[in-house]
């Protein structure tokens, strides 16, 4: 690989704006990803999508290490809870599910040489179970433009890429069909 852990864990760092056991798994997870696929430079590789399993650290360093941002459709957040990434090699459509099975945290407050050494001293097959998965992907979770847009008969607002449902004769987005309601509009009186 072009870039050393500790460029890799700088960069995670700097993006997520501290040092935690988040960004040093999610560094070593990515870099294990990079490797199995030998990819040598992922910030001019374009063919990786990560999987993340949890809305925590682990997703900013697998953003920052990997390139894999979900603006560009590369990053992709499944809430499973989890210190888990799947990554999908667009080009050889093989994929690797990394996931943390170490139970070790530090007993005290460690300065980050500490905290570093103490992860880092956890070897990869103590650390990960890694194993190949196949990924559930279909054209309509590729990078890329969008390839559907549609509009919302209840709201009106358009809706990109297959995330539509078709509920009693009608094209509705996810929140007028009642199947992810994330907030609710206060009516104005």
């Amino acid at each position: 690989m072009k870039r050393s852990f500790e460029q890799d864990l700088a960069d995670a760092v700097a993006y997520h704006g501290h040092l935690c056991g988040g960004q040093i798994i999610g560094t070593r997870a990515s870099r294990l990803g990079l490797e199995y696929f030998g990819i040598e430079d992922a910030r001019t590789y374009r063919d990786l999508i990560a999987f993340v399993e949890a809305d925590r650290c682990i997703a900013d360093a697998v953003s920052s290490v990997a390139n894999c941002h979900i603006g560009r459709r590369r990053l992709k957040w499944h809430d499973m809870g989890k210190m888990a990434v799947s990554f999908h090699d667009l080009a050889s459509n093989r994929a690797v599910r990394i996931c943390s099975i170490n139970e070790n945290r530090p007993e005290t407050e460690l300065s980050a040489d500490e905290l570093v050494a103490f992860y880092n001293a956890i070897p990869d097959a103590e650390f990960f179970k890694v194993e190949e998965v196949v990924v559930q992907l279909d054209r309509f979770d590729l990078p890329g433009k969008p390839l559907r847009r549609v509009k919302c008969e209840v709201c009106g607002e358009r809706v990109l890429d297959g995330r539509d449902v078709e509920k009693d004769g009608k094209t509705l987005c996810k929140h007028c069909a009642g199947i992810d309601r994330y907030y609710k509009v206060l009516t104005k009186e």
